[in-house]
This record gives C-alpha cells, sequence and structure tokens, in this order.
C-alpha cells in the first residue's frame, strides 16, 4: 500500500510539473516577438472611405497589404482558432459614427481629409508597438479581436482638432479612438469593435521591426 501510495504521489508531483511547464511554454509563445518587414511600414495611404465598404472608417491611414496579411499569418499561427481578416489593414482616423457628429457642424468629409494632412497625416510613418487582444463577453459567445498599436506622431493633436472644430457639445470624444489597427478577430464584423481604445497594458506581444 505504501509502494502505491507513493507511486501514485510521484505520478502526481510529474503530472503537475508537466503541466506547469506547458503553461510556461504556451506564454513563452504567446510573448515571443511578432516580426514585420521595414519595407512594409513604407507604405501608407491617407484616404476616405465610402460608406458602402462597410469598414465602419470614414478616414484612414491604410497598410501596405502585406503587412496586416503577414501578421495575420502569425497571430492564426500562435492562436490555432478560427479568425478572419479585414480587407484592409487601416488606422482609422476618423469613425462613420463620428462623422454624423461632424456634418451637423458643417465639416465635410473633404474638410476632414485636409485637416489631416495639415496635421502631416499624409506623410506619416506609423512604428508598430505590439499586438494587443481584445475580449468582449456576450451572452452565449466570446468575441476576441488582435490589434497593432502604433505610436503615430500627429494622430492625437488631429483628434483634439476635429474635437475643437465641433465643439464640446458634440459628444466627439478625441480619445475613444486610439492609432491602432485591426488585424485579426474571431468574426467578420470588424466594424462593431470600433471604436478601439488600446495601450501598451494590453499588449500580448511586441513587435520586433526587421
Amino acid at each position: 500500500m505504501r509502494k502505491l501510495a507513493l507511486r501514485a504521489v510521484v505520478t502526481m508531483a510529474v503530472l503537475g510539473g508537466l503541466g506547469v511547464l506547458f503553461v510556461r511554454s504556451a506564454r513563452d509563445v504567446r510573448a515571443t516577438p511578432y516580426t514585420v518587414s521595414r519595407d512594409q511600414l513604407t507604405r501608407w495611404t491617407l484616404a476616405l472611405e465610402p460608406a458602402s465598404a462597410g469598414s465602419g472608417r470614414l478616414l484612414s491611414l491604410s497598410a501596405d497589404p502585406m503587412l496586416s496579411g503577414g501578421l495575420f499569418k502569425q497571430i492564426f499561427a500562435r492562436a490555432g482558432e478560427s479568425m478572419s481578416a479585414p480587407a484592409i489593414g487601416a488606422i482609422p482616423l476618423v469613425l462613420t459614427s463620428e462623422f454624423d457628429l461632424a456634418k451637423a457642424a458643417g465639416l465635410t468629409p473633404e474638410a476632414l481629409l485636409q485637416m489631416a494632412r495639415a496635421a502631416g497625416l499624409d506623410q506619416a510613418r506609423p512604428v508598430p508597438v505590439c499586438v494587443a487582444l481584445k475580449r468582449v463577453s456576450e451572452p452565449g459567445i466570446t468575441r476576441q479581436a488582435y490589434v497593432v498599436l502604433f505610436t503615430l506622431p500627429g494622430f492625437d493633436e488631429f483628434r483634439r482638432q476635429v474635437a475643437a472644430r465641433l465643439g464640446a457639445s458634440s459628444g466627439f470624444d478625441a480619445s475613444a479612438q486610439s492609432p491602432v489597427a485591426l488585424v485579426a478577430a474571431t468574426d467578420d464584423a470588424f466594424e462593431r469593435w470600433l471604436p478601439v481604445r488600446a495601450d501598451a497594458a494590453e499588449c500580448t506581444a511586441p513587435i520586433a521591426v526587421e
């Protein structure tokens, strides 16, 4: 009986140790930096998007398709679950829902585009910081989305300028949207995630530029 009890204790200890190693290994994999090519960060397009596109973005900075596509593949390989990728990887500057507020103040999409150019966003070169995970629990389902957080000079100032033009009574929240791009989600309703507010505290892994 003593031998059986000792054997059971040893077995439990071994299984417990293996479990700890497995969890630690999984965490290490998730925390490993994602990689992007430096060339993929040189091509950005400032443009208005038609409402018919259904992206939820009115004005955005679109990335090189290779950038968002490459990160999606890396995220998919780590997550090991079914996910969708947006048609265009882009950093929203003004959302379609926010434009309803802008119209009330007499601002046109073209005026917003001109403001973005004046802020230097047409020449901007966003720098990726990390991949962050957003999660929303709903009845019967948990939705997840992966976003890339960027440093983007001029982004915050531009949104503050839009808020100033609209006035305090408009309800436009300059800080509601962070300089992020949605790259993967467990559903394809990407517009439902907007606006996205994220910071470095939500990062799951950094991004290394090679």
